[in-house]
């Protein structure tokens, strides 16, 4: 506790040391001074909007990777009913990973919806350009159209996995 406290003084003393000589630096290097806190100030704003966008634009890419993975396994189903390829054990494996996919599916939802509240909260705290606002929107967007991909795709998993347990 005694070392937490003394590391905790020697800063603040640090601290008022480095602003008390900010105070007396000289025109030239105060005005340098400025400069590179201008530029920090701009790249940690492309870094936030980088980072929004990468995440926005992950989340789009795993749903629609899952979306296609679910309407693959429609395709494979419905080749095996086309080639009369019955087996119990194999229906009741698509059985259960539709319920699989039905989890993961809510699981992606509950990420969607964390994902929409931290895009909300920087994009009001955050001040991007009309630019980069379009863009994000644009992304934004489209996640819930990939969900609704993603949608369409599991439907065809149950009605084919459901045929296909019919014609068993």
């Amino acid at each position: 506790m005694k070392k937490i406290l003394f590391v905790l003084v020697f800063v603040l003393f640090a601290i008022s040391i480095r602003a008390q000589s900010q105070d007396q630096l000289p025109q030239d290097q105060q005005v340098e001074l400025q400069s590179l806190i201008q530029k920090v100030d701009s790249l940690e704003h492309e870094l936030s909007y980088i980072k929004l966008t990468y995440e926005l634009y992950t989340l789009n890419s795993d749903i629609k990777m899952f979306a296609n993975e679910a309407y693959t396994k429609s395709i494979a189903i419905q080749l095996n009913l086309y080639n009369r390829n019955f087996d119990s054990k194999l229906g009741k494996s698509y059985q259960q990973e539709y319920e699989s996919c039905v989890d993961r599916k809510q699981s992606i939802f509950r990420l969607i919806e964390a994902k929409k509240e931290f895009f909300t909260l920087k994009v009001i705290t955050y001040p991007y350009t009309e630019s980069e606002l379009s863009t994000l929107m644009a992304i934004y967007n489209a996640t819930d159209v990939a969900y609704k991909h993603l949608d369409k795709s599991l439907n065809m998993l149950k009605i084919t996995i459901d045929a296909y347990q019919e014609l068993m």
